[in-house]
């Protein structure tokens, strides 16, 4: 799998919330600089697409599934523990 590209970190002051801009192409991954394991995400696209976008995790990776997408940005909100 392939990685997203990431376009921001943004500085959250909480132990538990890392979150991310990504540009991201249907079936990329981003690997979390914060967790080992993941609880929950959030995504969400930063444009008008009509587009069905998810993520799903696994450990402390996430695939974004963003439906004949290519290089748009999103972004992931990752909920975790060390």
């Amino acid at each position: 799998m392939t990685a997203a590209d990431v376009t921001d970190r943004l500085e959250v002051h909480d132990p538990n919330v890392e979150v991310v801009l990504l540009t991201a192409t249907d079936g990329e991954t981003y690997v979390s600089k914060k967790f080992g394991k993941i609880r929950a995400v959030q995504v969400s696209a930063n444009s008008d697409v009509d587009a069905y976008l998810n993520a799903s995790w696994s450990g402390g990776t996430v695939t974004i599934n963003w439906v004949g997408q290519t290089d748009k940005v999103c972004t992931l909100t990752i909920y975790g523990t060390r």
